[in-house]
C-alpha cells in the first residue's frame, strides 16, 4: 500500500494526539520485519507535531500526574502498617491509641512497640491489644534500646503494609487522617505525604505554635493549599536548610523496610535530626504530597523538646551530617551549598558566644556540591521502560532498578505505558522505587528538570528514539541505552536513520549478548562507548510451588517452559516433544507452560492433554522452576539473546534444555560442562524429536540430571545482580564524566 504525503501528515497528526493522551502505541514485535520505515516516520511526525502543538502545556508537577492514568480502576485501599513506638508515655497513650483505632479508614494493622517503659504504659498497650487482637501486634522490649530509630527500624521489620505510618505515642490526630492522606499514593511516584501539623500544649487542648512560626521562610498561605512536588524541588527550596516535617506522626510513606539507611549506625545513633535524614532518603527520586484537610497534633511537653540539646556540640554535628548527606544525595548547586554553610554557622552562633570548634568548622568549610560527573555523588537515575509487561527488555529494567536501589542509588522508573500494566510485572518493582506514569510523554522535560535527573537509561528502540526527540533542545541530560536484540531486527536503511538521531545524544550503549554489538556499531556508535553487561537475577528465595496444588504427582518428571506467548518461542514444539517422550518412554512427564499472549490463546483451546498445564503469566516463575526437574526453551526466535527465564531456572537450581541460540550455550557453561543441553536448529526450525530424545536422556540416566542440577547452581553464580549493578554504575559514572569533559 502506498501512502501519500498528505495521508502521512494526517496519520502523523492523529498519532500526535494519541501521544499527548499517553496512548500512542507501537506494538512490540513478535517477529522480525515489523520495524519499518512507516513506523519510524509516523513516530517522528507524531513527536514533532506534539512539540509544536502541546509539548509545554504542562508547567507543573501536579498537572502532569493528576490524571486518569494514575487513578486505579478499583477502590484504592492499601494496607497501612501503623507503628506506635512508646517509651513512658502512659499519660498520652489512651488519646493516641483512640485516635488510631477510630480512624475512618479501616484497612490497617497496628504494631505496638514498648521500649521497656516503667510508667504503666505496658498495661495500657496490653489492654488495647486484647481489644483489637486481629488488628494489632504487641512487642515489649525487656531492655531499653536507647534510640527511637531502633524502634522505627523494628517496626518496619514487622510491617506488612504497602504504606507505613509512624504514630508517635505522645501525639494524636483527626479521625480522617488516613482517609485524607492515602489518596496521594494512588500515584505510584508518591513516596511520602504529610498533613497540617498543629503544635499543642501538654494537655492537647490548645494550639501553642504553628507551621507559619516554625518555617517563617515560607509564605503562610502555603499551608492552606494542597501540594504535590518532587522531593528534589522541595530540597532546592527549603529542605536543604530546614526540616520540612518536624513531626513524623504527621506523615505516611511507602514501606521502605529494605532501605540501606536502616542499617547505618550513624542514623540509629542520632538524637535530633534522624527524622529529617529519614525523610530525605524515603522521598528521594519521587514525589511528596501535602494536604491541609486534616491535622496531626504535635504535643509539646518537657520530654519531647530538644531545646536543651541546642547548646550542645551534638546539635551542630547532626546538622552537619544532614548537610553532608544532602550534598551526596541531591543535585545542589554552589549557591545552595553556601546557604547551607551560612545556616550552619547561624545555628551555632544563636546558642553560643564562642567560635565554632575548629574541627567542626573545617567540616563546614569543606562542604561543596557533590558532582555526579566526578564520582562524588551517585547520579539521580531515570530508568525508562516501554511497558510493564513480560519480556526480557521489560523485566531487566525492573530487576536493574531493584538492584541499584539496593546499592543506594537514587532510582526513578518511567513507564511509557505502551501496553496496559501486567499486575504481576508491576509487583516486581520494589515498593520504595517511584514509578512515573505520565498523562503525556511530552511532559518528560518537566520531569527531568523537577526531579534533578542526571542520567536516563532506556532499554527499547522505540523508547531510545522517542526520548531523543522529546528532549531535543529542552534539557541537557546523559543518555545510556541497552540493546536486548531489537536493533538486530531493524533493516539497514532504518538503522542509518535511527543512528543519525541517536549519535548526538547517546553517551553509552550496553548490550547483553555478543550478537547485539554489530547493530550498535551499524547505528554509527563508537565501539569505545559500548560495553557488554550480562543480565542477572536473584537466586530463588521463595519456596517451590507444591506439585499437589497443580494436580501433579510427586514422582512425576516435571518440565517447565516460561516465555512470552509468541510462536517463535516454541510452545507448540515443547508440547510435541513432551508428548513424544511420554509415548517413547512410558514416563509420567508433565509440562508447565507459563506466559500469556497469542500462543496461549491459540493453543489452550485445542490442546487437550492432562499433562499440559497452561498457567498463564506468573511473576514468581522461579517458584515453578523450583517445582520442576528441568527448564525447557525450544526457541527459534531470531532475536534470542540472553533469556531471563534461563537465569530464573538457574537461580532455582534447575538445569535447562534449550535451542542453541544467542548466549544460551555460554550461559549454561561451567568449567565442568553445561548445566543442561543445547540443540542446534535445523534450517531455522526446532526438531521436536531431538528435544524428546534429549529429554529421555534424563529419564534413562538419573545421574545425568543430578550432575546437571549441581552444575546449574554453579552456572547461576556467574549472574550476580550486585556485580551487574556495579557494572552499570561504572558505565553511568563514565558517561557523566565524558559528558562533562567531552575533550577528555
Amino acid at each position: 500500500m502506498k501512502i501519500s504525503s498528505a495521508g502521512l501528515s494526517r496519520l502523523g497528526r492523529k498519532a500526535a494526539r494519541k501521544l499527548r493522551r499517553g496512548s500512542f502505541v507501537y506494538l512490540y514485535p513478535v517477529a522480525p520485519g515489523l520495524h519499518n520505515f512507516l513506523f519510524f516516520t509516523l513516530r517522528r511526525k507524531a513527536i514533532s507535531l506534539s512539540l509544536l502543538t502541546g509539548r509545554r502545556r504542562f508547567t507543573s508537577i501536579p498537572r502532569i500526574f493528576l490524571s486518569d492514568i494514575n487513578r486505579p480502576a478499583e477502590p484504592f485501599e492499601p494496607l497501612v502498617s501503623i507503628i506506635v513506638p512508646n517509651y513512658n508515655h502512659a499519660a498520652y497513650l489512651v488519646q493516641r491509641l483512640d485516635s488510631i483505632f477510630d480512624q475512618s479508614y479501616r484497612n490497617f494493622e497496628v504494631i505496638l512497640l514498648d521500649d521497656a517503659s516503667s510508667d504503666g504504659s505496658q498495661q495500657i498497650l496490653r489492654d488495647y491489644h486484647s481489644r483489637y487482637p486481629e488488628q494489632s501486634r504487641l512487642v515489649i522490649n525487656e531492655q531499653n534500646s536507647g534510640s527511637p530509630f531502633q524502634q522505627w527500624r523494628r517496626g518496619l521489620e514487622l510491617a506488612n503494609g504497602e504504606l507505613v505510618w509512624i504514630a508517635e505515642s505522645d501525639d494524636f490526630c483527626d479521625p480522617d487522617f488516613l482517609g485524607k492522606l492515602i489518596p496521594n499514593f494512588a500515584n505510584p511516584a508518591m513516596m511520602l505525604a504529610f498533613c497540617r501539623i498543629r503544635f499543642v500544649d501538654e494537655s492537647g487542648s490548645q494550639d501553642v505554635w504553628s507551621m507559619q512560626h516554625y518555617l517563617p521562610e515560607l509564605e503562610a498561605s502555603i499551608w492552606d493549599e494542597s501540594l504535590v512536588s518532587s522531593a528534589h524541588k522541595l530540597t532546592l527550596k527549603i529542605w536543604n536548610r530546614r526540616n520540612l516535617i518536624p513531626n513524623v506522626s504527621a506523615s505516611i510513606f511507602r514501606n521502605c523496610q529494605s532501605m540501606r539507611l536502616l542499617q547505618e549506625q550513624q542514623w540509629l545513633n542520632m538524637k535530633i535530626c534522624g527524622d529529617w535524614l529519614f525523610y530525605l532518603h524515603v522521598a528521594r527520586g519521587g514525589l511528596v504530597g501535602y494536604t491541609p484537610e486534616t491535622s496531626s497534633y504535635y504535643r509539646q511537653h518537657p520530654q519531647n523538646t530538644s531545646v536543651s540539646l541546642h547548646r550542645q556540640r551534638l546539635y551542630l554535628e547532626e546538622h552537619l551530617i544532614i548537610a553532608e548527606q544532602l550534598l551526596k544525595l541531591y543535585r545542589l548547586d554552589t549557591e545552595i551549598c553556601n546557604a547551607i554553610k551560612t545556616e550552619l554557622r547561624r545555628r551555632w552562633l544563636d546558642h553560643h558566644d564562642d567560635a565554632i570548634p575548629s574541627d567542626l568548622l573545617e567540616r563546614v568549610e569543606a562542604l561543596h556540591p557533590g558532582k555526579a560527573s566526578q564520582g562524588e555523588r551517585d547520579p539521580n537515575l531515570l530508568i525508562v521502560t516501554y511497558s510493564l509487561i513480560a519480556g526480557g527488555g521489560e523485566i531487566l529494567p525492573i530487576r536493574l532498578a531493584n538492584t541499584l536501589k539496593h546499592l543506594g542509588l537514587s532510582i526513578t522508573v518511567l513507564n511509557c505505558h505502551q501496553y496496559p500494566n501486567q499486575p504481576g510485572v508491576r509487583r516486581m518493582l520494589r515498593n520504595d522505587i517511584p514509578l512515573i506514569e505520565l498523562d503525556a510523554l511530552d511532559s518528560l522535560g518537566t520531569i527531568i528538570n523537577d526531579f534533578g535527573i542526571d542520567l536516563i537509561h532506556s532499554h527499547h528502540a522505540w523508547v531510545d528514539t522517542t526520548i531523543c526527540e522529546l528532549l531535543h533542545g529542552s534539557c541537557d541530560v546523559c543518555h545510556v541505552i541497552t540493546s536486548h536484540g531489537m536493533y538486530n531486527e531493524i533493516e539497514t536503511d532504518e538503522i542509518e536513520r535511527i543512528g543519525a538521531l541517536l549519535r548526538p545524544w547517546v553517551s553509552s550503549a550496553t548490550y547483553v549478548a555478543d550478537r547485539n554489538l554489530d547493530a550498535l556499531l551499524r547505528l554509527g556508535l563508537k565501539q569505545e562507548i559500548t560495553a557488554k553487561i550480562a543480565n542477572a537475577i536473584d537466586p530463588q528465595q521463595a519456596p517451590a510451588i507444591e506439585r499437589a496444588s497443580l494436580g501433579i504427582h510427586k514422582d512425576a518428571f516435571v518440565v517447565c517452559l516460561v516465555s512470552r506467548g509468541i510462536r517463535e518461542k516454541g510452545w507448540q514444539e515443547a508440547i510435541e516433544a513432551v508428548q513424544l517422550a511420554r509415548e517413547q518412554s512410558n514416563f509420567d512427564i508433565q509440562l508447565l507452560i507459563l506466559g500469556d499472549g497469542k500462543e496461549l490463546n491459540r493453543l489452550q483451546p485445542i490442546v487437550d492433554h492432562s499433562f499440559i498445564h497452561f498457567l498463564g503469566f506468573q511473576a514468581d516463575s522461579g517458584r515453578y522452576f523450583a517445582c520442576a526437574d528441568l527448564g525447557i526453551l525450544p526457541s527459534f526466535y531470531p532475536g534470542e539473546s540472553q533469556p531471563l527465564t534461563l537465569l530464573e531456572c538457574l537461580g532455582a537450581g534447575r538445569p535447562y534444555l534449550a535451542s542453541d541460540l544467542g548466549e544460551i550455550r555460554a550461559m549454561l557453561s561451567t568449567a565442568d560442562g553445561l548445566a543442561g543441553q543445547v540443540i542446534p536448529l535445523e534450517d531455522g526450525k526446532v526438531n521436536p524429536q531431538a528435544f524428546a530424545d534429549r529429554l529421555r536422556r534424563y529419564l534413562d540416566d538419573p545421574s545425568l540430571l543430578e550432575r546437571h542440577t549441581a552444575l546449574a547452581c554453579i552456572a547461576a553464580r556467574k549472574f550476580d545482580p550486585v556485580a551487574m549493578g556495579m557494572a552499570y554504575t561504572e558505565i553511568y559514572r563514565k558517561a557523566l564524566t565524558t559528558s562533562a569533559n567531552p575533550t577528555g
